[in-house]
């Protein structure tokens, strides 16, 4: 074969080459996006989408701790966490003849740990991040057989209404919504309450917590680290990534019956980071 034949054959086998590649990416790249082949598509599920955070809580609630008037035995009447009606007695100081009457219905507890008036409704909005982390904060069972004036003997708690208080960062802060429902998830139980105030410490904010609900060992916390849900939404669920814009707003695009994707636009309404819970 002459030379020149090699060189016709060889820019023949060149432009085959480069066709077939052409070839190859059209059936990638272009077909796909022209027919939906390839593209990966799910099921929209109807699901529950829930929004959590972790924060150390400081429980707060009105009550009162009443010292022992005089020395002596003493006398209970009623047991840890047990309802008391107004006027009626729960403890004597025998043989000094002193009776302890109930001012109030209330929650009889033993457990104290010296910080009930810091941790009080009334100033609970003026609480100071750095001093309240500063605390040494040990709640003990004083109930015991006999005592001495001054010590104290129990505390009455309102168990009608009480508060939890957390610091968050910006980042976390807007998970809150003044009024809005959250949930405790305690060791005994999940609790329902409401985000009754945000306040601006500087670098954080004091998130207050106001629950309604009677938790039966709410007079022996004081200080932990719990799980809160901030959101509680029913609706469409989608993946993240499947969301996209259109002229500024955010949807997703349907395969209709023929098989052609359209661009529908959704409300997101709450989101995980992972998955978004839209209408």
């Amino acid at each position: 074969m002459s030379t020149k034949k090699k060189g016709r054959a060889k820019k023949i086998l060149l432009y085959l080459f480069i066709a077939a590649v052409l070839a190859l990416a059209i059936i990638i790249y272009v077909y796909p996006m022209v027919t939906g082949a390839l593209t990966q598509t799910t099921v929209v599920e109807y699901g529950n989408l829930q929004v959590t955070t972790n924060a150390t809580c400081y429980f707060i609630r009105q009550e009162t701790v009443v010292p022992a008037s005089s020395p002596g035995s003493i006398q209970y009447y009623f047991e840890e966490g047990e309802l008391v009606r107004k006027g009626t007695k729960v403890a004597d100081i025998l043989p000094a003849g002193s009776n302890y009457i109930a001012s109030q219905n209330s929650v009889i507890s033993y457990y104290i740990d010296g910080h009930e008036e810091v941790f009080s409704p009334d100033n609970m909005a003026s609480l100071k991040k750095d001093k309240i982390e500063a605390l040494e904060i040990q709640v003990n069972n004083t109930r015991r057989e006999s005592a001495v004036a001054g010590e104290p003997l129990y505390k009455a708690v309102d168990n009608s209404v009480w508060y939890a208080a957390l610091w968050a960062d910006p980042s976390n802060v807007i998970k809150y919504k003044k009024g809005g429902t959250v949930y405790l998830n305690l060791p005994l139980g999940q609790v329902k309450g409401t985000a009754y105030d945000i306040i601006d410490a500087g670098e954080s904010w004091l998130v207050l917590l106001k629950f309604t609900r009677y938790y039966e060992d709410l007079p022996k916390l004081r200080k932990m680290d719990v799980e809160i849900i901030t959101s509680n939404y029913e609706g469409l669920i989608i993946a993240n990534k499947s969301i996209t814009t259109m002229d500024g707003k955010p949807g997703v695009y349907v395969k209709d019956i023929n098989g052609e994707f359209i661009f529908t636009p959704v409300s997101v309404i709450t989101s995980d980071g992972e998955y978004s819970l839209v209408e």
